[in-house]
This record gives C-alpha cells, sequence and structure tokens, in this order.
C-alpha cells in the first residue's frame, strides 16, 4: 500500500488537529482522507493509531471546537479524574454545552446542552475550556443516583494528593455554595441528598460506596484515611481507609493496585503490625462492593457488624 504524503509541519507532530488547520497550511482534501488519520468529528482528524479515549477524544473535538463551547457534565468530571460508573466511563459521547443563547452543538458522538450562565463557572486547563469542579459535580446530579455522586463529591474534596496524583479541587463549602445556586434545577433534590454525606478522606469509588453501605445497615459511621498512632508502633503510623478507633477495628479495601509486590508487601507489614496493637482488620475487595446494595453488600456489613461487637460495640 502506497504511504500517505508527509502532513504540513505545523500538524505532523499534533495527535489531533483541525482539518481547516491542515488545510490552511496546504493539505488536500485526499490526504486528509487517507488511511493514517480518522474522523472522530466532523472538521476533526486524529491519529489513526491513537486511542479512542475520552482525553484524546477530547483533544480532537477541541481542535475544531467554537470559543462558545466548552466541555460538561461527565466529560469535565474524567478529564478531572473523577471516578464515575464504568457505564458512563466507557461512554464515549463527549458533553458540550454553551450558555443560552448561543448556538447548541449538533455533532454525532457529542451531547450538546444550553446552561444558565448564573449556575455555571468555566475554567481553561491546558487549552481545553469545561466547566469548574463545583459546577460539573452539581450537573452529575442528572446523571448519577446519590451514592455516586457523594464518591464524586468525596473525590473532589479528598483529591490523591496523598497517592501522587491531583490536589483536592473544592472543599464541602464550595459544594455546598454550589448546591445553593442550583436550587430549582434538575437533580437539586439529589444534591441536597448527597452533600451532607461528602466527607474527606476516601480514596476510590469503592471506599466510598463502602462507607456508605456501612451506614445504611445502622453501624456508625467509620472515619476515612485514619492514621493510626500508638506508642507501641514506635515511628511507624500506618493509613487505614476506613476505621473504628474506639473499637479497634480497621477495614481496608483492596483494590487491583494490591496486587502490586511493593504494595502486597506493605499491606502484610501494616495488618500484621496492627494486629500486634490489638486492631481486628477486615479486607474488602471488589466483589464485596457491588454497584448496587445487594447479597454481597450484607454480608460485607454483617462481617464488619460481627467484627465491632467482638470488640466492645453494643449498638
Amino acid at each position: 500500500m502506497r504511504r500517505p504524503s508527509p502532513l504540513p509541519e505545523e500538524v505532523a507532530a499534533l495527535m489531533a488537529f483541525a482539518e481547516a488547520d491542515a488545510r490552511r497550511y496546504g493539505a488536500s482534501r485526499r490526504r486528509l482522507a487517507a488511511s493514517d488519520l480518522v474522523t472522530p468529528y466532523r472538521g476533526a482528524r486524529l491519529d489513526a493509531g491513537a486511542e479512542r479515549s475520552i482525553p484524546n477524544l477530547v483533544t480532537a473535538y477541541a481542535r475544531r471546537m467554537p470559543p462558545t463551547q466548552f466541555f460538561s457534565h461527565a466529560t469535565a468530571a474524567l478529564l478531572n479524574g473523577v471516578p464515575l460508573p464504568l457505564a458512563l466511563e466507557r461512554d464515549q459521547r463527549l458533553h458540550v454545552s454553551v450558555f443560552a443563547g448561543a448556538p447548541q452543538p449538533r455533532v454525532r458522538g457529542v451531547i450538546g446542552h444550553q446552561l444558565d450562565p448564573a449556575r455555571t463557572l468555566t475554567l481553561t486547563a491546558g487549552g481545553i475550556a469545561m466547566t469548574d469542579a463545583v459546577t460539573t459535580w452539581c450537573q452529575l446530579s442528572t446523571l448519577l443516583g446519590v451514592d455516586d455522586l457523594v464518591a464524586a463529591g468525596d473525590y473532589l474534596v479528598t483529591g490523591r494528593e496523598s497517592l501522587g496524583g491531583r490536589r483536592p479541587a473544592a472543599t464541602v463549602a464550595m459544594l455546598a455554595a454550589g448546591v445553593a445556586g442550583h436550587r430549582g434545577s434538575p437533580g437539586a433534590i439529589r444534591l441536597r441528598t448527597a452533600l451532607p454525606l461528602v466527607r474527606h478522606g476516601p480514596l476510590s469509588r469503592r471506599e466510598s460506596l463502602l462507607r456508605l453501605r456501612i451506614v445504611g445497615a445502622g453501624l456508625p459511621e467509620p472515619v476515612a484515611g485514619f492514621m493510626v498512632r500508638d506508642p507501641r508502633l514506635g515511628w511507624y503510623a500506618p493509613t487505614v481507609d476506613l476505621a473504628y478507633p474506639d473499637y479497634r477495628v480497621a477495614i481496608e479495601y483492596e483494590g487491583d493496585h494490591h496486587r502490586k509486590s511493593g504494595q502486597f508487601r506493605r499491606d502484610i507489614r501494616r495488618y500484621e503490625r496492627l494486629q500486634d496493637i490489638g486492631w481486628a482488620v477486615v479486607r474488602v475487595s471488589a466483589v464485596d462492593v457491588p454497584d448496587h446494595d445487594t447479597a454481597a453488600s450484607r454480608e460485607t456489613t454483617d462481617r464488619i457488624e460481627a467484627r465491632l461487637r467482638q470488640h466492645g460495640w453494643r449498638g
């Protein structure tokens, strides 16, 4: 097969570019239709070898996006690392918004929205225009159930800085202000339900869901991200995902990253040292915290209740 001719140097190094830019620099329509490029959206080109991930699709659409448009809803959430249910993470349709009065985007693969500027704050990060963290969280109330909305809020107020990731993007007070500003909007009731349940500390969506299932089962609320300090441990102060300090019960959610050899060894050390000073450790995995409250969830909360009672909780 004949290799395509080189692209103009102004766009050759880009993973994605606007058709209009390439044409302006001399690329022919025939060249832009070659097999090394794909057209994810009208007016945009993407390297055929690039993964069709949300960040790459956003980059492609942004190259041809007019200044009146910005990313919002689930797309803005994913760009900011907010954990969402798998169905939303796999949905490759982009959410693109405009303020009321501007023409709404009508492009295949794009869900268009018109938003009230009084309830919407935007920002630009890395050249990408999107709604800010608080506005995005409020918008998610139209797409998520209460538990996942809480998990998204937990992420925004906690971040992943302790794991070398993002800093917190908001505070609970900022979320509260957003909820007040969205009074009467779609999802407002869900926002008011979720807000008092948001906590600083959980480091994954499943940790947030587990905390909510525990409380929903009538058990006392555990402390998220609790650092155990005990003179018997010396300088060592392990942090556990969820804890009942008064009863010395720790609950550890073990995601797939716990299988890595270094993490696996650190986990063993943490569990053993905690048991040395009288703590019980309840280990939980994804099968114990399904997306919906099921028999598996109830078995998990029953296990936690049993450990609490063994350590003195009387309910």
